[in-house]
């Protein structure tokens, strides 16, 4: 079984980052990533290194957006649930997404994969043999995951310079070498694992944290192919979603959103 991670840029003059593992139920391999630019790039690869296999996608990167402005119901009990581990997501909204290349690319994604016989469907069963993707969002399932108090802070803000980040990294860099003991387990190479972030900056840095947040993205989808009863999808597939791992006292509060008449209708 494949599973495939894709880190989203929201223009195609950004870097997009493709990664794929190969496992079973127990464990699995990294076997493919690459830095990518165009539609067709990232499309090319997956129809190159999946061909007619099965294969679970993640992609990081809003699929539904409904809403002009604002944001949307997943956003906010990702903001309830999340907040307190700094792991709240970004409004998504159609003026907002679409001004770097008038449309929204994850819809346009959504759709070339659909062509190639992809299912958006987050709503798999248990190690099904499918061909389908869905919609995830990393920091949250890396608060979960990992097991943090808050985030890894190692994305580029402002006043944090470079060693800051690159501390922040090597948390990161650690916590997917201890993914060899969680289950399922995956095994990464040291070009990954053991990379010397000291010698990065600016593009090369950055082409880095996306391969790393693409092959973070492929665990998400292993992981909940193997444990789909520890992971929610957070709103619908009509007004947006994002599917993480929770903890098991998230899915109590959700149990208490669904009774407030603003969320009730979404999850």
């Amino acid at each position: 079984m494949l599973f495939v991670g894709i880190d989203l840029a929201w223009s195609p003059r950004n870097n997009t980052s493709v990664a794929i593992l190969e496992g079973n139920s127990k464990k699995a391999i990294l076997t493919k990533y690459a830095n990518l630019d165009s539609d067709e790039d990232i499309l090319n690869f997956v129809k190159e290194n999946v061909q007619d296999k099965e294969a679970i996608i993640a992609i990081d990167a809003p699929l539904i957006v409904p809403n002009e402005k604002g944001r949307r119901v997943a956003e906010e009990i990702v903001g309830k649930l999340f907040r307190k581990f700094n792991a709240g997501a970004h409004p998504a909204n159609r003026e907002r997404l679409s001004q770097w290349s008038g449309s929204i690319r994850g819809e346009e994604i959504s759709r070339l994969l659909e062509i190639e016989g992809f299912k958006h469907n987050p709503y798999i069963k248990k190690c099904e043999k499918s061909r389908a993707f869905y919609e995830v969002y990393p920091h949250p399932s890396m608060v979960v995951l990992f097991n943090l108090d808050s985030i890894i802070k190692y994305k580029a803000k402002p006043k944090r310079d470079y060693p800051y980040r690159w501390k922040e990294f090597k948390k990161y860099q650690k916590y997917m070498v201890n993914l060899e003991k969680a289950k399922p387990a995956v095994f990464l190479p040291k070009e990954i694992t053991a990379k010397k972030v000291e010698k990065l900056k600016g593009s090369s840095l950055k082409k880095y944290e996306d391969s790393l947040d693409a092959i973070f993205c492929a665990y998400i989808s292993y992981y909940h192919w193997t444990n789909p009863e520890k992971c929610e999808v957070l709103g619908n597939m009509k007004e947006g979603y994002i599917l993480t791992p929770v903890f098991d006292y998230m899915k109590r509060d959700l149990i208490s959103f669904k009774s407030q008449s603003r969320l009730s209708k979404f999850t």
